[in-house]
């Protein structure tokens, strides 16, 4: 028994000894290792501080003008600036983009320069930054989905204009935009003649959204759709 324990401490001694003189062998390296590993840690964490905070800050004051502009339905000084603008934050969605399009507003500003220019008929821009959002709230990814929907079928894509809006509709399954992207689907297949798909997209609506403001106009759409 006492053999066995004498082994034992024997065999700690040696793992023990053995690991000193790993650690005295690479002390350099290990030194080395620990030493990037906190600058590192000390670089991010600059970075935040001193880089990336602040260009936050600087995109939010460079978007909130543009903001205004789309806010008053300008479209196109809200993509573009304000030339004749003496603020210094005065300029567009597009410049936000350019200059600080990996912070929160910049990416944001692709989403709103997809409205912008869905609104001015540039439909394939509007796809285009629609395709750059990447959103992360419950809202904006869905409304980007039907803009997306809103320039295909602008420019006769139908299918792809479905497909589109009948995604936006199983993203986020509430009573606002649920029903609604639902809706837009319904009245393209009633454009290409898909007669009973667009009955049943009215009649989804009537069953799953009563609540919906678009409910108590589906029973008008579900007779008209089956009458053709």
């Amino acid at each position: 028994m006492e053999n066995n324990i004498e082994e034992k401490r024997t065999d700690s001694i040696s793992f023990v000894s053995k690991t000193e003189q790993f650690i005295e062998k690479n002390q350099k390296v290990i030194i080395g290792i620990v030493a990037a590993i906190i600058v590192v840690v000390l670089a991010i964490f600059g970075l935040k501080k001193f880089v990336f905070e602040p260009r936050n800050q600087k995109a939010n004051e460079a978007i909130f003008v543009a903001e205004q502009f789309l806010a008053q339905g300008d479209f196109k000084s809200a993509l573009y600036g304000d030339s004749t603008s003496t603020d210094r934050y005065g300029v567009g969605l597009l410049q936000v983009i350019d200059k600080y399009g990996s912070t929160k507003a910049g990416k944001h500003a692709k989403y709103e320069a997809a409205i912008c220019f869905l609104r001015l008929g540039q439909y394939q821009d509007a796809l285009k930054y629609a395709g750059k959002y990447n959103g992360k709230d419950q809202l904006t990814p869905v409304i980007n989905e039907m803009i997306k929907g809103d320039a295909e079928v602008e420019q006769g894509n139908n299918d792809a204009a479905i497909k589109h809006y009948t995604k936006a509709a199983k993203m986020d399954d509430n009573p606002i935009t649920a029903p609604f992207a639902l809706f837009k689907a319904g009245v393209v297949y009633l454009m290409i003649e898909q007669n009973a798909k667009a009955a049943e997209c009215f009649q989804t609506i009537k069953n799953d959204y009563p609540e919906s403001s678009l409910s108590t106009e589906m029973d008008s759409f579900i007779t008209y759709s089956q009458s053709l």
